[in-house]
């Protein structure tokens, strides 16, 4: 009830995306509505916009760490003589996602920025609750600093990137490593989009969130209680808004939409770290929704928000 009618407000580009979508949905229909099967048709889905991609050097390597083997991905620019070091940590509500569905994004932030990018398969829930996913960002991140040289990447300059459930993890790996391990002085930057940060109610949320972006209540309510145990009452690590951000959060680069339901989210984010005196750039895109940045092959502002943040990157390096 009471929500905006998107399609008086999206780009044109935007409404091919819902076009296709829709088409997809229809071609692919839902059998079970099990996780296993929403994993599939996200697969599937991706791929279409994964299509002509980039052509840059990958490499696999598998990492033995507390809950199993963790598969990363590594993105080298073309041309690329410095050693700066991104860790990217794909978004899917906690339940769905890999770095192969969102490679495109993390091609184009690569050539952007001229970073090496480390993708981390981390585990998913509802089989991995919270913090795993957490842990094994943090793991991931710690491993790469104290390794540095078995990746040709420079110690002391990593940065975070990550997008919808991602940005959420990436920025709450931060925290992670500051307060559990210590030591998050080698974290250069984090590049967020569209996360989730901590609030239950807000304006966006109230106006917007739909069948289209998966982002109604009841979604909300459904990845975090995949995401969560069901006694789980400490959330340190989740809820960004009430944590003490009055130190040592490296500068940070935000971007939404203005009709994604998280947009508030992003909002409330950037006063509190700039209260706190943190370099803060946040970029509102109009007429697009959530999830935006996987459109590149037909969207500007998904190549301009790629581009801008690498720009933000390379300028606090």
């Amino acid at each position: 009830m009471n929500k905006i009618n998107i399609n008086n407000y999206i780009t044109k580009q935007m409404k091919e995306v819902l076009d296709y979508q829709e088409e997809f949905a229809k071609n692919n229909p839902s059998i079970s509505n099990s996780i296993e099967e929403g994993r599939e048709n996200y697969i599937k889905e991706r791929a279409y916009w994964n299509e002509n991609n980039l052509e840059l050097k990958e490499e696999k390597r598998v990492i033995q760490g507390e809950y199993g083997d963790i598969t990363l991905h590594i993105y080298y620019p073309n041309n690329n003589n410095n050693l700066n070091c991104t860790l990217f940590i794909h978004g899917g509500g906690f339940i769905v996602g890999s770095p192969k569905t969102h490679e495109r994004m993390i091609k184009y932030f690569s050539k952007h920025s001229k970073s090496i990018v480390v993708a981390i398969d981390y585990k998913l829930s509802p089989e991995y609750k919270y913090p795993i996913a957490i842990q094994e960002c943090a793991f991931i991140a710690n491993y790469l600093h104290k390794n540095a040289q078995e990746f040709n990447i420079n110690k002391n300059s990593i940065s975070l990137m990550g997008d919808s459930a991602g940005a959420n993890i990436a920025f709450n790996t931060n925290l992670y490593l500051r307060d559990e391990y210590k030591d998050n002085s080698y974290i250069k930057t984090m590049i967020l989009y569209y996360g989730i940060y901590g609030l239950n109610d807000s304006t966006s949320r109230r106006l917007l969130g739909n069948k289209h972006d998966s982002l109604t209540k009841e979604d909300i309510e459904f990845y975090e209680a995949c995401y969560f145990k069901d006694d789980e009452i400490q959330k340190k690590y989740y809820d960004c808004l009430n944590a003490d951000l009055s130190y040592s959060i490296p500068p940070t680069y935000m971007c939404v939409g203005n009709l994604d339901p998280l947009l508030d989210d992003s909002i409330t984010l950037k006063e509190i770290l700039e209260l706190n005196g943190t370099t803060c750039e946040l970029q509102i895109f109009k007429g697009v929704m959530h999830a935006f940045l996987h459109y590149t092959k037909i969207m500007p502002e998904a190549n301009k928000a790629l581009k801008n943040s690498a720009n933000f990157f390379k300028n606090n390096q």
